[in-house]
């Protein structure tokens, strides 16, 4: 097995994990259980291909439409170069495989069991939970939600320094944390990641810190904060508190995040964007032939982009899904999708996806 990652939030839910032949060969939380051998490289990745079956909105109105149209291929590579010290990558390529983008280059020193991990490289910012489940095969839905998108930049990776560990209480309950130095973002608008170049001088700092109050119930806070500008004048910051639960199939989790973007009055002066959503999902698996596990999922997110302006940004939606796995390392996904936004009423998006993993 490959250890591809060595996240917080992946280590909590080592209790709950199944038999790894009923899991993704990639699945994290088997990883965990068992490291590779010494200087021995594992590769692994999935092919995920989607596309809209039932859409209201014009693709040229909202970008997210596009993206259920598009081909993803991702690829991970690791090593366990020494006990202590590993090595773990991410390539994902996009909109018809001609954007390549690496979203990780990492050199994990577990320097005291766990307690205490260094961490160089390009790797997630250690801001909240969605970070953990936005790929393909993790996402029990097929779209993500629309704060973990137009507020936090997508999936924002950066360049830096980050330590983090997990240090156990009584009665089972554990303090998890996760502290990093970085480039920070180049902008308020977009992803903003600047890919091993840095505007300015000034650096990002955050992370998230947890607490499991018992085995499936964890609740967190995180917190970031840098200027993205060029010339060093604005400030951009993050503030966000999360909660997650997981009892056998059950699973709920939610975010919500607030942000403060500094801006000259010249381009309109500073605002606040905020955004928040709730999903809960259950897995049943039956072991039959043909059915490795079905999963029905709900959410609902709201986000207001801009505190200053009212406008289609604004927007509440409710998403409901089913998943189907007939054989190990494939899924199936289909999604409908309801949104109201704030000047007028958009009809009803349904999407569906496939997903292949090795």
């Amino acid at each position: 097995m490959f250890f591809i990652n060595t996240s917080v939030f992946a280590q909590s839910n080592k209790g709950n994990s199944k038999d790894t032949n009923e899991q993704f060969s990639f699945d994290v939380d088997e990883v965990k259980l068992e490291k590779p051998s010494l200087l021995r490289p594992e590769f692994h990745g999935f092919l995920s291909v989607g596309a809209p079956f039932s859409e209201g909105l014009d693709e040229t109105e909202k970008g997210s439409s596009n993206v259920f149209n598009q081909t993803e291929l991702t690829f991970w590579f690791g090593a366990q170069i020494f006990k202590n010290l590993e090595f773990d990558s991410e390539l994902e390529m996009e909109d018809g495989f001609e954007e390549f983008e690496i979203e990780k280059f990492e050199l994990d020193w577990n320097v005291f069991n766990e307690k205490f991990v260094f961490r160089i490289g390009k790797f997630y910012y250690p801001f909240g939970i969605e970070r953990f489940v936005e790929s393909a095969p993790y996402n029990k839905l097929i779209d993500r939600p629309n704060p973990s998108i137009n507020i936090i930049p997508g999936t924002y990776s950066d360049e830096g320094l980050e330590i983090y560990g997990i240090v156990p209480f009584l009665y089972k309950t554990k303090f998890k944390y996760e502290l990093a130095i970085t480039n920070g973002l180049s902008s308020h608008e977009g992803k903003g990641e600047q890919h091993l170049e840095d505007n300015n001088d000034n650096k990002a700092l955050g992370g998230r810190l947890g607490f499991e109050l018992m085995p499936g119930l964890e609740i967190g806070g995180s917190y970031s904060s840098g200027r993205y500008d060029d010339d060093e004048k604005f400030s951009m910051n993050f503030i966000g508190a999360d909660i997650s639960f997981q009892r056998g199939g059950f699973e709920i989790r939610s975010e919500y995040i607030r942000s403060n973007v500094e801006r000259s009055t010249i381009a309109g002066g500073s605002f606040d964007r905020e955004g928040y959503y709730f999903q809960a999902s259950y897995k049943y698996s039956p072991e039959i032939n043909y059915l490795s596990y079905i999963e029905g999922v709900a959410r609902f997110d709201s986000i207001d982009a801009n505190d200053l302006v009212t406008d289609e940004s604004d927007a509440d939606r409710v998403a409901i899904g089913i998943n189907y796995s007939p054989m190990n390392h494939v899924k199936l996904k289909l999604e409908y999708e309801m949104e109201n936004e704030a000047k007028e009423d958009r009809e009803n998006k349904g999407f569906i996806q496939i997903i292949f993993s090795w």
